[in-house]
């Protein structure tokens, strides 16, 4: 026996488990929390839709195939189940067997020919346009870069260098990167199908006699030893969703005004930087 890795980069050797896990990832990551702590909860849910889906190659369901059946999503109390027959049902699977291998033949020959075809045309980007860059060399706080974002963005293009160089304007929180880009880590941003829809921010919600912002969420937090409050949090705005000031790092200060969202964070991760639990009063 000789032991051979595999990966999405060479799927040649088993490209049906390395399809099928890209698409239990692509499932986890959009719908996992930020901190990455509840996938497992998800996996099971990820693995049933993906065996109730009806596959490109063969177009019908991996439950379809081996059983001849999808499984009763719906409760039907007064429906009386009689067993068709071992006969029958073998008769049945070999029949839905024979289409699977046929249908296995074309779409291996449609793969072959895109795989084939080599030659990539790069996409058009101008000065303007919105685009999401490539996560891959950006180290982020989320815990696992395997259920992180591959794309970040969308991002404004501002300045075309070369013939495949382009300036992009970062927001503050991504302000140590480079804001130049090879053409190949950009993506465009799809036009909206709705023509000159805008979601305008919420207006700010007055506090104390002072202008407020409501935060959505606190999704991390950590120390900077350099500052004079060093315990941040990573904050989303409510209202900002798809703009550059979505997301923010603010002082543990900042966030006085929203003492519910931070104690549900630190419930939900307490493994994260915490503000230092007051002294106990002695009592006499």
């Amino acid at each position: 026996m000789k032991l051979h890795f595999t990966s999405d980069y060479h799927p040649e050797a088993n490209g049906q488990t390395e399809r099928t896990n890209q698409t239990l990832e692509q499932y986890l990551r959009i719908y996992c929390n930020y901190q990455q702590s509840d996938w497992v909860q998800l996996l099971p849910l990820a693995e049933f839709t993906y065996n109730n889906t009806p596959s490109l190659t063969t177009s019908i369901s991996p439950f379809f195939a081996n059983k001849r059946y999808h499984p009763c999503l719906d409760i039907q109390p007064g429906l009386a189940l009689l067993s068709e027959g071992a006969q029958n049902y073998s008769a049945n699977l070999e029949k839905t067997h024979i289409h699977l291998k046929q249908s296995i033949a074309d779409a291996q020959a449609r793969y072959k020919r895109f795989a084939n075809n080599r030659c990539s045309t790069a996409p058009e980007i101008n000065t303007g346009d919105q685009v999401y860059i490539l996560a891959k060399h950006i180290r982020t706080t989320r815990p696992s870069k395997k259920l992180a974002e591959k794309y970040l963005g969308p991002f404004e293009v501002t300045d075309r260098l070369g013939l495949h160089s382009y300036r992009v304007n970062l927001p503050d929180h991504l302000r140590t990167i480079h804001p130049v880009f090879h053409i190949s880590q950009l993506e465009p941003s799809p036009l909206s199908q709705i023509p000159n829809c805008t979601n305008p921010p919420p207006p700010p919600i007055e506090l104390d006699g002072s202008i407020k912002f409501e935060v959505a969420e606190v999704l991390d937090s950590k120390l900077d030893k350099w500052r004079r409050d060093p315990l941040l949090y990573y904050v989303r705005w409510s209202g900002y969703e798809g703009t550059a000031e979505e997301y923010l790092w603010l002082t543990a200060s900042d966030l006085e005004n929203a003492p519910r969202l931070v104690a549900d964070f630190h419930q939900r991760h307490p493994h994260k930087p915490a503000p230092p639990l007051a002294p106990p009063v002695a009592v006499t």
